[in-house]
């Protein structure tokens, strides 16, 4: 009796063992392929608390998405300029436009939704080309990593796409095209630092929202064009990594230019609040949602600028509004006046009520609101508001 009682014992354990090894197991991406440790290193220079970045993860997927002409119809990403490293990219990958990482890559964009922010930011959830897996220090509780893998078609679908790229980086040898490119890529970086002011953004950001953050990126590229995202990636010890992934606005003896010093302070403070708003929405969905019938008068026009969710519109609304009040605060009334002009045009209707609120009831009282989460509920009042008054 004891005897089967020591062998049953044991069978359990073996079983927990069975299931911890399993779960521990199931997010390792296979990478059949002897890379020797070989890893493409980022592009880094520090301007201002700021890393000025080209990242080879966003590179590789530029390459994925210029193979993928139905998804670039679709949103624009690949420059239209006649752009010499574009036509390298066409040489050296043309001939792999249907490998397996095209094929799930399209599928996860026809049938989940995998587009605009959702790709670059799932690739810095990855350790670095040739050899692709999930990182380790990343929290994937958070909801920047759920709401990704959601929109990839789940977690196994993405890996499986990672384990295609790892088969595209090694048939293609993208490490040494990379590496080809690394003048192209230091010359991107410093052609946009030298034409920028010595602005501290860091400091105006953090301290308009009441918190500091772990690192500030701003990833330059290729050949990504006009679309600009801000995701924030959080870390196992809870600290957030932000970054500002700028698509170029043109070309300039052939290389990128992302826009001039105005526009760029424009798309940095509001790329970098998306990190300090979007998540608030998020927590508060609910609430938000109640609020969902204000959508409806701006719907067609949001749904063009590729805002199809009122929860993304309410957030847009928000980050464009601070960053007028930015503008306002550390530059002048008149470039914030055309700013506000801007906004209007485009059918951001509530931006004005916020910058309003933020006037009068925010920015006096920071002693009572010590950030921006904790002035959070006064937005929803005001959405109720809006609500009454329309």
């Amino acid at each position: 009796m004891n005897k089967m009682k020591k062998n049953k014992a044991i069978s359990l354990v073996l079983c927990i063992m069975l299931v911890f090894v399993t779960g521990c197991t199931s997010t390792r991406v296979e990478n059949k392929h002897d890379t020797n440790g070989k890893e493409n290193k980022q592009i880094v220079k520090e301007f201002n608390n700021i890393n000025m970045i080209v990242d080879p993860r966003i590179e590789l997927l530029s390459v994925i998405i210029y193979l993928c002409p139905d998804y670039n119809e679709s949103t624009k990403s690949i420059t239209p300029e006649n752009l010499s490293y574009k036509k390298d990219v066409e040489e050296r990958f043309n001939k792999f436009k249907n490998h397996k990482a095209v094929k799930i890559f399209r599928s996860m964009f026809n049938n989940n939704g995998f587009s605009y922010d959702a790709p670059p930011t799932a690739m810095l959830f990855l350790s670095k080309t040739p050899n692709l897996t999930l990182r380790e220090d990343i929290d994937k509780q958070d909801y920047v990593y759920t709401q990704c893998m959601e929109r990839a078609g789940g977690e196994k679908k993405f890996l499986k796409f990672v384990e295609a790229l790892n088969d595209f980086c090694a048939e293609t040898n993208f490490y040494e095209f990379y590496n080809e490119h690394l003048d192209y890529y230091n010359k991107i970086i410093d052609n946009t630092v030298n034409n920028l002011e010595d602005i501290d953004y860091v400091s105006q950001v953090e301290k308009y929202y009441g918190k500091e953050q772990r690192g500030y990126n701003i990833v330059l590229n290729g050949m990504l064009y006009a679309n600009n995202y801000g995701p924030k990636i959080k870390n196992k010890d809870g600290s957030y990594d932000l970054y500002s992934i700028l698509g170029s606005s043109g070309i300039k003896n052939d290389v990128p230019v992302f826009s001039d010093d105005v526009y760029f302070k424009y798309i940095v403070r509001h790329e970098f609040g998306h990190s300090f708003v979007n998540y608030l929405a998020t927590e508060n969905i609910k609430e938000v949602n109640k609020y969902s019938k204000l959508y409806e008068p701006i719907k067609t026009d949001m749904e063009k600028q590729a805002y199809s969710t009122w929860e993304t519109c309410l957030n847009e609304h928000i980050v464009r509004a601070v960053v007028i009040r930015l503008t306002d605060i550390y530059g002048t009334k008149e470039e914030a006046d055309k700013y506000l002009k801007m906004e209007k045009e485009r059918s951001f209707i509530y931006v004005e009520d916020i910058i309003d609120l933020l006037k009068k009831e925010y920015e006096p009282n920071r002693d009572k609101y010590k950030t921006f989460e904790d002035f959070y509920p006064q937005i929803l009042k005001l959405l109720d508001k809006l609500m009454q008054k329309n």
